[in-house]
């Protein structure tokens, strides 16, 4: 009986903290992987500061490609 219970305590252990990573890091399991940029702090500023989500202005598609270019890995 003890053993049974170990086991089952054991089980619950190793399935909880399976579970627990995988839901810690979806992006690391590839969930998301195509909103990864999102995650990029440096590339977000950039676009926030270029005003990339506002109205569209001359030149807005140029300043996107920049952040692009000096934020995102192979820049895209």
């Amino acid at each position: 009986m003890k053993t049974a219970r170990f086991a089952l305590f054991a089980a619950l252990i190793g399935l909880g903290s399976l579970l627990g990573t995988a839901l810690s890091s979806p992006a690391a399991a590839g969930i998301g992987s195509q909103y990864g940029w999102m995650g990029n702090k440096p590339y977000m500023d950039c676009l926030k500061y270029v005003g990339a989500f506002g109205a569209d202005y001359p030149n807005r598609n140029r300043n996107i490609e920049t952040c692009k270019h000096n934020y995102l890995p192979g820049g895209r």
